[in-house]
């Protein structure tokens, strides 16, 4: 009976170690699920969290995006918009260059017109005062030679006096010689003022 109720005892120590033990192991089985819930929730609050942030991420960067590609088609319009005026400015160029070009040939051709147009004044200024000192040796011959014939008109009347001719045959001769005198000193005087100049002389004096 003594072994019997020591082995009952050992029973029930042993049952009570076993329930103890049970207990405990429920107490931490329910402290795992406990901290399992709360890691759970944790990773889901901080996934949400990370989810949330990377959606605000990416709306943010989409609206980046969506605002370089505005401005980006901002750019090309004006880099369009600045390509057609720099094609205009070198046409306009091109333009006054060839205008330039053209003035500047004209401008030459009427120089050397010019130029021609002076020469040949100057060559017709020269042949006009050729021309004009070639009248005054003439008209200073002339003068010489007109000289020559007064003195010998007087030259004559000294002999017709010394002769002694009637003073009424003198007079005549006087008279006749005098009007010989007018006549031919005013043709040797016209004849070198008649002279006509040529066309081309008044155009090279207003030259």
């Amino acid at each position: 009976m003594e072994q019997m109720r020591n082995e009952l005892l050992q029973e029930r120590a042993v049952k009570q170690d076993l329930e103890c033990d049970k207990i405990s192991l429920e107490r931490q089985n329910k402290d795992l699920k406990s901290r399992i819930i709360h890691l759970e929730g944790s990773y889901r609050s901080s996934k949400e969290g990370l989810v949330v942030q990377m959606e605000a991420r990416i709306a943010e960067l989409e609206d980046r995006l969506e605002s370089e590609e505005r401005d980006r088609a901002s750019l090309q319009v004006s880099n369009r918009r600045l390509e057609r005026k720099v094609k205009e400015l070198v046409m306009q160029v091109d333009d006054e260059h060839l205008s330039l070009t053209d003035q500047k040939d004209q401008l030459s051709l009427r120089l050397k017109a010019m130029k021609r147009q002076v020469e040949e004044a100057e060559e017709e200024i020269d042949r006009l005062e050729s021309s004009k000192k070639k009248l005054q040796r003439e008209l200073e011959e002339q003068m010489d030679v007109n000289e020559q014939l007064r003195g010998q008109l007087n030259s004559m009347k000294k002999d017709f006096r010394l002769k002694k001719l009637p003073s009424k045959v003198l007079d005549d001769v006087d008279g006749d010689d005098d009007d010989d005198l007018s006549t031919e000193g005013g043709s040797l005087y016209e004849a070198p003022l008649s002279y006509t100049f040529p066309k081309d002389s008044t155009a090279a004096s207003q030259i």
